[in-house]
Order: C-alpha cells, then sequence, then structure tokens
C-alpha cells in the first residue's frame, strides 16, 4: 500500500506530465536549453508538452513587435515576437511560459574575470513582461503563467538552490527530485556539447584532409536563428564551406597542443582555454569566447572567420578591433556582417557572399601548402608573397 507521502509525489509527477510549458526560442537559451528541457523531463514533464516557439522570421517579426516600447539590439526586440507567437501562433496553448533572466552563464574558458550575460539580454524578460502587461495582463487573459526566475548558471551552488527554490514553489518537488533533475540537465548539456564538438572534430579532419576551408561564425548563441542571422549563413553554406560555431570547435589535447601549444610552453598563457593574452576585461562570456574563437581560427589554416554583430550590441563593439588584430596577425581572411538589424539587405548580402566566396576560393589554394604550425608569421616574413585579404 502506498504512503500518504509516496501517493502524493506519484499525483504530482502524473500532474506534471499534462502541464505544457512555452520557452521562447531567443538569446542564450540557444546554447542553454538542453539543460532546461531535460530538468523538465526529469521532474515528468513529457517531452512534447516542452514547446519552443518557431524560428524567427519576417512575418513573426511584425506581429509581435508592435508592443515594444524600448529600441534594443534586435535579438532583444525579437524576444517579444517569440512571447507573442506561443501565446497566439501556437495550436496547442501551453500552461506557463518560462524565460528565465539568465545573470550569467556557465564557462569552458579559464582565468577569466566573469562570465556574465549581456545585461540588455538578462534584462530582457521583464521588459517582454512589461510589455504584455502594460494595458492588459495578456498572461492571466490567456490562462498562461509568465514565470522568470532570476537564475546564475555560472555559479553551480547558488543555481542549484535558486532552481529548487524556483521548482519547488512551482512544482512542489522534493530536494530528491530536484537534485535527480539538476544531474540529467547537467549530463544533457554536456552531450549536446560533446555532440557538437565531435561533429566539428569529423568535419575539421575532413576539409583538412581535403585542403578545404571551414568558416567559423564569432557570433552570439542566438546568431544560430536564420530569422537573426538574415540566411548569411545558409547563403555561405551553399558554396560548399561548412558552417562551425565556436562551441563546435574541437578542443581535444591533440588539437589544444597543435594551436596552443608554444603559447603555454612560452608562458604567453597559462590554460590553453584563456584570453588573457588578448584581453584583460574578461567579463562578458559571450565575449570572451568570440575572442577565444578568434585565436582558434588564426591557428588553423582550414578556418577562417566571420563576424556577426547587431546593431547596438555595445559588448561588441569594443572588441571589434582586437578581433581584426588576432585575425591579421596570421593573415586569415576575416569578413564582417556588422550593424545587423531587423532590415534584411538581400541583395547587398548575396553580393557581399560571393565575394567571400572568390576570396576563399583564392585562400584553398594558399593553405594546400601551408603547413599547421607556419600559420602564425611575423609582418616581416609575409612581405614577398602572403595573399592579403580585406
Amino acid at each position: 500500500m502506498l504512503s500518504k507521502f509516496k501517493l502524493l509525489a506519484r499525483n504530482r509527477r502524473l500532474e506534471s506530465r499534462n502541464i505544457r510549458i512555452g520557452i521562447p526560442r531567443v538569446l542564450n537559451m540557444y546554447s542553454v536549453a538542453p539543460f532546461f528541457t531535460a530538468y523538465f523531463e526529469s521532474l515528468g514533464i513529457l517531452y512534447k508538452n516542452i514547446i519552443f516557439s518557431d524560428y524567427t522570421e519576417e512575418k513573426m517579426y511584425k506581429e509581435g513587435s508592435r508592443r515594444g516600447a524600448i529600441d534594443a539590439c534586435f535579438p532583444s526586440k525579437v524576444a517579444l515576437s517569440h512571447i507573442h507567437n506561443l501565446l497566439y501562433g501556437k495550436k496547442v496553448r501551453t500552461d506557463m511560459i518560462f524565460f528565465p533572466i539568465l545573470l550569467n552563464l556557465p564557462s569552458d574558458l579559464k582565468n577569466t574575470i566573469a562570465n556574465t550575460a549581456c545585461p540588455t539580454v538578462a534584462a530582457t524578460p521583464e521588459v517582454v513582461k512589461a510589455a504584455f502587461t502594460k494595458e492588459e495582463d495578456l498572461f492571466i487573459k490567456h490562462g498562461v503563467r509568465f514565470l522568470n526566475p532570476h537564475l546564475h548558471m555560472g555559479e553551480p551552488e547558488l543555481f542549484d538552490r535558486q532552481m529548487y527554490n524556483f521548482s519547488s514553489g512551482i512544482f512542489g518537488i522534493s530536494k530528491p527530485e530536484h537534485t535527480k533533475a539538476m544531474d540529467t540537465g547537467y549530463k544533457a548539456l554536456r552531450e549536446y556539447s560533446d555532440t557538437l564538438r565531435q561533429k566539428g572534430k569529423e568535419t575539421l579532419q575532413r576539409i583538412k584532409k581535403e585542403g578545404k576551408v571551414g568558416v567559423v561564425v564569432l557570433g552570439r548563441p542566438y546568431h544560430n536563428d536564420p530569422g537573426l542571422n538574415h540566411d548569411i549563413l545558409s547563403e555561405i553554406q551553399r558554396y560548399g564551406y561548412p558552417i562551425f560555431t565556436v562551441d563546435s570547435l574541437p578542443v581535444d589535447s591533440e588539437m589544444i597542443e597543435d594551436l596552443f601549444g608554444d603559447d603555454v610552453r612560452n608562458g604567453d598563457i597559462r590554460d590553453p582555454m584563456e584570453i588573457t593574452d588578448i584581453w584583460k576585461n574578461s567579463y562578458s562570456e559571450n565575449t570572451n569566447k568570440k575572442l577565444w574563437g578568434a585565436k582558434y581560427v588564426a591557428r588553423h589554416p582550414n578556418l577562417v572567420a566571420v563576424d556577426l554583430s547587431n546593431f547596438r550590441c555595445g559588448h561588441d563593439a569594443p572588441v571589434y578591433a582586437v578581433v581584426e588584430e588576432v585575425l591579421n596577425a596570421s593573415q586569415t581572411p576575416y569578413f564582417t556582417f556588422h550593424d545587423i538589424d531587423e532590415n534584411r539587405p538581400t541583395g547587398s548580402i548575396k553580393i557581399r557572399v560571393e565575394t567571400i566566396h572568390y576570396f576563399l576560393q583564392r585562400y584553398e589554394e594558399e593553405i594546400k601548402i601551408i603547413p599547421l604550425h607556419d600559420k602564425i608569421k611575423d609582418d616581416e616574413d609575409c612581405q614577398a608573397g602572403c595573399l592579403t585579404y580585406p
């Protein structure tokens, strides 16, 4: 016979199976969503009941952006449209919308000052909440609970307490249930990262063998959204260039030794996963990752960089010159699409991508004769014959 407490726990799990949670497909969810989906599943919520908003596209943006009162960066403004999509654009009604305020993020980098999230990005859930409750509480009208807990994912002990306080209050779970869910979430996040890096390793080995070029996107997690990157990456990929994100770059011991071993032995850095040699103000996690990605690309002859950034991005602007200097030091092709906003200049993008393709064809001819360790050269070594790329 079930005890009273076991019966209550079972009833809670049965109730949880029917809860539908909506999650906006925006901002840092592009890097941490595997944790939260696995966490909620561990609590008994069915995977089919964890509902993400659609990818960004023009119609969705226009329908939802009318509520905006703050002219922030494009990725932040898009969040309004994704909440609108969850409220009005889905055939299945959600019971809750989960849009946490992520104040810092998990990090693989070493010896940084902090791993904070962009303050504009972190505050976006509050901006969204205000927009949808200004004249009338549209969440109450639709029978939806809007959940935006403050979370410090970059501080595991604090994050654990915050998630337990949140989940026990919303779902009535026990501490052991929460602990199991946290373990499940972290495992899912590790597996997601490992899968990305393994795929990146296989692709990098292939293009190295074939003497081809891969394109590394120096951007932020949400630049994976085709509506935010204006299909720039798809246009480049159409020419046969594989696209890497910084999170997909392999960091196995052999690769790290090839790329960063000399720097560590020379005392330039203490750890291959650090950026202290090029950037001292390492507070922002996504900025730090962009800079580390630039260092990685600069050291691998089969990789080039495309830097994506949005109009009004205050965290990217200070590092434009740093990224450029790092890549120019190794004569690495480096292309930028800065100040991306809601306006999509399709013709201009196509012309620029065609130009990139032209230069990369030349670069592929050059890399066939460049050994890995010879990519970084002094300027005087390149004055007589090294190709340069604007």
